[in-house]
């Protein structure tokens, strides 16, 4: 392939992608989506010609700056190359402020928010969805959330959504890419409806209100959103993370990026559908909910004694949790937190956004854990001399906060913390469900000789020291058969 000059400015990346026609270049960008998903999270390959967060942007641009008069010769796989390299050569901001403070860091940070959300398990989220909405609200301090929200906002139960939204995700991974609505009508489609317990048009009206989209409303949601610096663009909001298929000239719809299609099958997906029908009071909700969820896994640790909320003042209550293992205490606080838009772009932002929300819960730790040490009455319970920890859950990542370039510049909270997402806690109880807790927490709360706090690295280390290949979390499993049955695990990127 011919070598690109290096350092190309995003306006070369959009005249790439408007070469060709969006009825030949996003039907090969999908294609080649659709062969690099197997169910489960992105794993890269050498010979990888085209990357799925390059897709994403090409099929952007191509939308809403591509048009029918160009060439229709078929796109081929220099075609393809020639657009991975023009991208992978962007300018951007840190070339211009080599060495000065922060610059990598806002590299990593862009890098990391581009790339690492493919790499999530579809089998945890999607398991995960119906353990945080698909439940007894009763006896939770919940304003708006009940058994009936999400029926009244998706149409039908979350159940029902995602088998529904697993049939669309199907069929457009296995038709690269395509899905017609049509296929509903169809004799021999009657099966896997029978087969998922939904209705055909259940399936059509999730698929109109969750999934479907038209090109002039994906170009203007492009244009709103294109301000700023030129360097940035490539990282500004896709439209096709919220409405993956676009409807094609032919009346069928195609999902350029089937990632996106999966994605859907999330608890952030039904954050957003939440949050823009209901507002601040479902995302408070949602908080208490998160809450309530990190406790069920950690009750999952049945020989382990538990403090939830505790009241050390009238109305002051210390962190949501506190873990009382032999010769280890270990103190958790949760916080529903989800990084801005604005968090995603440079080091300072990325700081700012977790101070309000991460920073804070390192200070409840703190406070927390100087109370049991200082022997605060209410937490008489608990031996003051034995060894304090602390971990912090979000609902979603935040990537790199435990490395030592982030742990360097945000709040000590004088006690050796982790920072989980969900799913890193999920792995996390699962395997010291099987063994050894003591031994697990303490791993997962001890930083690396440079500063890094290793969650992955700790729990393969646990399950191999107990001679288990992968701990299975009991929550997640028993989520899975509710909502699949029979259906096969592996399909869905199960982990095995």
């Amino acid at each position: 392939m011919a070598p690109v000059e290096p350092t190309t400015r995003y306006h070369d990346f959009i005249a790439a992608a408007r070469r060709h026609t969006p009825s030949t270049l996003l039907p090969a960008l999908a294609a080649v989506s659709a062969s690099q998903f197997d169910g489960g999270g992105y794993v890269g390959r050498r010979d990888e010609v085209i990357f799925p967060w390059v897709i994403a942007a090409a099929a952007r641009e191509n939308i809403a700056f591509g048009n029918e008069y160009r060439s229709t010769a078929p796109v081929s796989r220099k075609d393809l190359g020639r657009l991975r390299n023009i991208f992978m050569n962007l300018e951007d901001p840190f070339l211009d402020s080599v060495g000065e403070p922060g610059a990598s860091e806002s590299y990593l940070v862009r890098t990391a928010f581009e790339q690492f959300p493919y790499q999530h398990s579809r089998y945890d989220e999607m398991s995960r969805m119906l353990l945080l909405f698909d439940r007894d609200y009763t006896g939770l301090d919940c304003r708006i959330l009940s058994s009936t929200t999400w029926t009244e906002l998706l149409g039908i139960p979350v159940d029902a959504f995602m088998r529904a939204a697993f049939l669309v995700m199907v069929g457009a991974r296995v038709n690269a890419g395509w899905f017609d609505t049509r296929w509903l009508g169809q004799p021999h489609f009657q099966p896997a409806l029978n087969a998922l317990d939904v209705t055909g048009p259940q399936v059509m009206n999730i698929f109109r209100r969750i999934f479907a989209t038209d090109v002039e409303t994906v170009r203007q949601r492009v244009l709103a959103e294109r301000k700023g610096d030129s360097r940035l663009y490539r990282y500004e909001f896709n439209p096709l993370v919220d409405k993956p298929f676009v409807l094609m000239p032919d009346g069928r719809y195609l999902a350029p990026n089937i990632y996106f299609v999966a994605q859907r099958l999330s608890p952030a997906a039904l954050y957003y559908v939440g949050w823009e029908s209901l507002g601040s009071p479902f995302a408070n909700d949602l908080g208490v909910v998160t809450e309530v969820y990190v406790g069920e896994q950690l009750a999952l640790l049945d020989a382990v004694n538990t403090l939830h909320d505790v009241e050390y003042e009238r109305g002051q209550r210390a962190a949501d949790y506190v873990l009382v293992l032999p010769g280890l205490t270990v103190v958790i606080e949760v916080k529903s937190a989800r990084v801005s838009p604005p968090g995603r772009l440079d080091h300072q932002g990325y700081i700012d956004d977790l101070n309000r929300d991460v920073g804070k819960a390192l200070k409840q730790i703190k406070r927390t854990g100087d109370m049991i040490r200082d022997g605060h009455p209410a937490f008489a319970m608990v031996d003051s001399t034995q060894d304090i920890r602390g971990i912090v859950v979000t609902a979603e990542p935040h990537y790199l906060l435990n490395t030592k370039i982030y742990r360097d510049v945000i709040p000590d909270p004088g006690y050796q913390t982790v920072i989980l997402s969900l799913s890193e806690l999920e792995h996390a109880v699962a395997a010291a469900h099987i063994g050894d807790p003591v031994g697990l927490f303490t791993a997962l709360t001890t930083p690396g000789p440079v500063g890094t706090y290793d969650a992955a690295k700790a729990v393969a280390v646990h399950e191999r020291s107990l001679g288990v290949t992968q701990a299975r979390n009991p929550l997640l499993d028993d989520a899975y058969k509710r909502a699949w049955g029979p259906l096969d695990a592996g399909s869905l990127g199960a982990r095995s």
